[in-house]
C-alpha cells in the first residue's frame, strides 16, 4: 500500500505533519477532514530503491521480542485499550529501533483503515503467518485478546523447546570445536619441535608418525588449502541447503544418526501438535490448521512428508488414518489422535502429545549430554594419546639404536 506524507492544519492553527498508508492521496484527504483537520498537502512517498532495500544489520525482531510485544498487546486488549491507543503505547515502549519503526508503520496502516491482520502482513519477518492467520481471526470473532493471550502462551513453549533443541546440538558443537583447538595446537606448536630432532637423526619413521608429521606439515606450511578447503565446504553447505532439494536431502540425513534424529523428531511432533492445537482452537478449520500448523515445521523432510495428510484430509480421511500414511510420526501419536478423534477431545490430545514430547525432549537431552562428555573424554584421549606415541616412537627407536652402539 502507498505511503502519503501530509501536511495539513488544525482548527486550532497548528500545523500537523506525518505519514500515513493509504489506498490513495483522495483516502488521505477524506481521513484527515473525518479527523477535523484541513488539508494542506499531500504527497506520495517514493517506494524504496534497491539499495535501501538491503540488509542492514540491526534490522531484526528476536522471539523473545515478539513475544514480550505480544504479552503486553494481550493486557493493554484485556484493559479495553483500543487497538490503534495500544500499537501506540507498545510502540513507544519498544526498545529495538527496527521494531519501533515497523509498529509505527503498522498503526498507520491500521489508521489507514486496514485490518491488524493486514498490517502485519507488510511484516511476514516479525509476524509468521500463523500468528496473522490468528490475529485475523481474532479480529473478526471479536475475541483478540483470547487469541493474542493463547499467542503468547504458545510462543512461550516455542521458545523454551527450540532453546532445549538449540542447547542439546550446542553442547557437542563447542566440545568439538574444543577438540579440534587442543589438536591443532599440538600439531602446529608441538610436532614441528620433534620434526626437527627426527630430521637431524635421519632414521626412517614409523607410519603412524609420518601420519602425524604430514598432517601437521599441511597445518603449517600449506595452512591456505586447509582454510580454502574448510571455507569452500561451508560455502558449499550453504549454498546446498538453500535450494529445496538440497535441504530435503540433508534434513532427510540429519534424521537417521541414533539421538540426534529420534530428538528432532520428537520437536518437530511437539511443534506440530502445539500449532495444529492452537489454530483449531483460535477457529480455523482442520485444513487451514494442517496448513499452517506444517509450514511451522523447519525439518523439510517431515514437512514435505505431513504435506501429504493435508490432501488425504480434503479427501475426507481422518487425521489419525491420514498421518499414519505418513510413515513418520510415532506411533504413540497416530493412536492419541485417534482416541481425541472418537472422543470429540482432539484439542485436548494435542495438548497432551505437545506437553508430552516437551517432557520427552527433556529426557532425550539429559540423555545426550551425559553421553557426550565420557565419549568425549575418550575421543581427545584417543587422539591425544596417539599423537603422542607417534612422536615418542622413532625417539625410542633412536634410544635403542645409541644402546647397540
Amino acid at each position: 500500500m502507498p505511503k502519503f506524507e501530509y501536511v495539513a492544519k488544525s482548527p486550532g492553527g497548528d500545523i500537523v505533519q506525518d505519514t500515513i498508508k493509504a489506498a490513495n492521496a483522495h483516502a488521505v484527504r477524506a481521513y484527515l477532514k473525518d479527523k477535523g483537520l484541513i488539508t494542506l498537502d499531500v504527497t506520495e512517498l517514493r517506494r524504496k530503491s534497491f539499495i535501501d532495500r538491503l540488509p542492514i544489520i540491526g534490522k531484526s525482531v528476536s522471539g523473545k521480542e515478539l513475544l514480550i510485544f505480544t504479552k503486553y498487546f494481550s493486557i493493554l486488549v484485556k484493559a479495553g485499550i483500543p487497538v490503534m491507543r495500544s500499537m501506540k503505547i507498545l510502540e513507544d515502549q519498544t526498545e529495538n529501533p527496527y521494531f519501533r519503526t515497523c509498529l509505527a508503520e503498522i498503526s498507520a496502516t491500521v489508521m489507514g483503515g486496514e485490518s491488524l491482520a493486514r498490517a502485519f502482513e507488510e511484516f511476514p519477518d516479525i509476524f509468521p503467518m500463523a500468528y496473522r492467520n490468528l490475529i485475523k481471526i481474532g479480529e473478526e470473532s471479536g475475541a483478540l485478546h483470547e487469541v493474542l493471550t493463547r499467542l503468547h502462551y504458545n510462543l512461550s513453549k516455542a521458545m523454551k523447546l527450540k532453546g532445549k533443541v538449540k542447547g542439546a546440538l550446542m553442547y557437542p558443537a563447542v566440545i568439538t570445536l574444543v577438540a579440534i583447538s587442543v589438536v591443532s595446537f599440538l600439531l602446529i606448536l608441538i610436532i614441528p619441535k620433534f620434526v626437527k630432532i627426527f630430521e637431524r637423526s635421519g632414521s626412517a619413521l614409523p607410519w603412524i608418525t609420518s601420519m602425524v608429521v604430514g598432517a601437521s606439515n599441511l597445518l603449517v606450511k600449506r595452512w591456505y588449502v586447509v582454510i580454502g578447503g574448510v571455507g569452500g565446504s561451508v560455502i558449499a553447505l550453504k549454498f546446498t541447503y538453500g535450494t529445496a532439494a538440497g535441504r530435503l536431502f540433508i534434513d532427510r540425513l540429519i534424521l537417521f544418526p541414533p539421538v540426534l534424529g529420534p530428538l528432532l523428531i520428537k520437536y518437530s511432533v511437539a511443534s506440530f501438535a502445539s500449532n495444529l492445537d492452537m489454530m483449531s482452537r483460535g477457529g480455523a478449520t482442520i485444513v487451514a490448521s494442517l496448513r499452517l500448523a506444517i509450514s511451522t515445521i523447519e525439518n523439510a523432510a517431515i514437512q514435505k512428508s505431513l504435506g501429504q495428510v493435508i490432501k488425504e484430509v480434503e479427501a475426507g480421511m481422518t487425521l489419525s488414518d491420514a498421518l499414519d500414511q505418513t510413515k513418520m510420526l510415532p506411533n504413540l501419536v497416530i493412536q492419541m489422535v485417534a482416541v481425541g478423534e472418537e472422543t470429540g477431545a482432539l484439542n485436548d490430545m494435542l495438548e497432551t502429545i505437545s506437553d508430552f514430547y516437551e517432557d520427552e525432549i527433556d529426557a532425550n537431552v539429559s540423555i545426550m549430554l551425559s553421553l557426550i562428555e565420557p565419549m568425549f573424554i575418550l575421543f581427545l584421549g584417543g587422539v591425544v594419546g596417539t599423537i603422542v606415541v607417534a612422536m615418542y616412537l622413532p625417539i625410542f627407536a633412536m634410544s635403542k639404536a645409541v644402546t647397540k652402539h
